[in-house]
């Protein structure tokens, strides 16, 4: 390069002090672009501080109150239409482990997990239920900073399942679960037609361990985004931005989820599904399937498929307008 340089201004130019400009440019530029960032994280955060939001708790997501839940929920999510969720998106800790997704002529589907895929017994509240015994005992080491993970690499010995084992150490935790009817079957499946990957707001070392029961041999999800990949919303909810994958058309992919406020920042690109908690006559994931294939599969545009099914984005709109 130098030598270019070089022959093309034969001498009357001082070429070292090329060189030395150009790296002066090059620092200032990223600083420029550290400090821009570093704004709009500033301002980001302003805008969660200015506004009190207090969400749904996922069993109100259930059959006889959908209606309910879905109008309470996209009214909250109308009073976040002016946020600038895509400046979350510059914190480094956010970013840390997606993965660039190679160029695909299929769709990307992807699963939320808890009261989605399964249901994580945590308090304990079916124990007792002999009639509706766990799926499988989940046992998982959690990380130094309980809400945080250090880092995406998965590791499959750190990440385990068995049934009916006490632990034997404590820094070992261990939960029951259930399994969504039909789960593992809906797994197999839409792995024919889509790239399927995991979007949870769980703990990463809680996920790898339940996803590990789920796809043992390690083929149905093909990646997977964990806590530290959403957006905090104040410590009220997390919202999941699909625009985390910066290689990925927003018409090609959708999140399947049972909270409404994880499709906060995309509305068209969410199905929301029935929370799921321990019952086995649950036929929501067939329903789901059948969406996918039927609507989802074929279309251009899932955005477009989503709105004119289920009428989100209008009612936010109609919510914003009555204001």
């Amino acid at each position: 390069m130098k030598s270019k340089i070089k022959k093309l201004f034969q001498k009357t130019i001082d070429i070292e002090s090329i060189f030395n400009e150009s790296e002066k440019d090059i620092s200032t530029s990223k600083i420029k672009s550290t400090s821009k960032k570093s704004c709009h994280l500033e301002e980001f955060r302003k805008q969660l501080s200015s506004i009190c939001i207090f969400p749904l708790n996922i069993r109100e997501n259930c059959s006889g109150n959908y209606s309910n839940y879905i109008g309470t929920g996209l009214t909250h999510i109308s009073q976040l239409q002016h946020i600038k969720f895509e400046y979350a998106l510059e914190d480094p800790k956010i970013m840390e482990g997606v993965p660039n997704l190679p160029i695909s002529n299929r769709k990307i589907l992807l699963l939320d997990l808890d009261e989605t895929l399964i249901h994580a017994d945590f308090d304990e509240e079916y124990l007792d239920d002999k009639s509706n015994k766990y799926d499988a005992i989940i046992k998982f080491k959690p990380s130094r900073q309980e809400n945080e993970e250090s880092d995406n690499n998965w590791d499959k010995e750190d990440s385990t399942w068995c049934s009916g084992v006490e632990d034997d150490e404590d820094d070992i935790h261990s939960v029951g679960i259930f399994v969504r009817n039909n789960a593992i079957n809906f797994l197999n499946e839409v792995n024919k037609y889509f790239d399927v990957g995991i979007f949870t707001a769980s703990t990463k070392d809680y996920a790898d361990a339940v996803i590990s029961f789920l796809d043992p041999e390690n083929k149905l999800i093909k990646f997977r985004l964990y806590r530290h990949n959403c957006i905090n919303f104040n410590n009220s909810f997390y919202v999941k931005d699909l625009r985390i994958f910066k290689n990925v058309d927003l018409k090609n992919i959708v999140l399947l989820d049972n909270s409404i406020y994880s499709f906060a920042a995309q509305i068209n690109n969410g199905i929301l599904i029935n929370s799921f908690f321990n019952n086995k006559n649950d036929e929501e994931l067939n329903n789901a399937f059948e969406y996918l294939i039927n609507y989802i599969l074929p279309s251009d545009d899932v955005k477009v498929v989503n709105e004119e099914f289920f009428n989100f984005g209008q009612i936010i709109n109609d919510l914003i307008n009555c204001k």
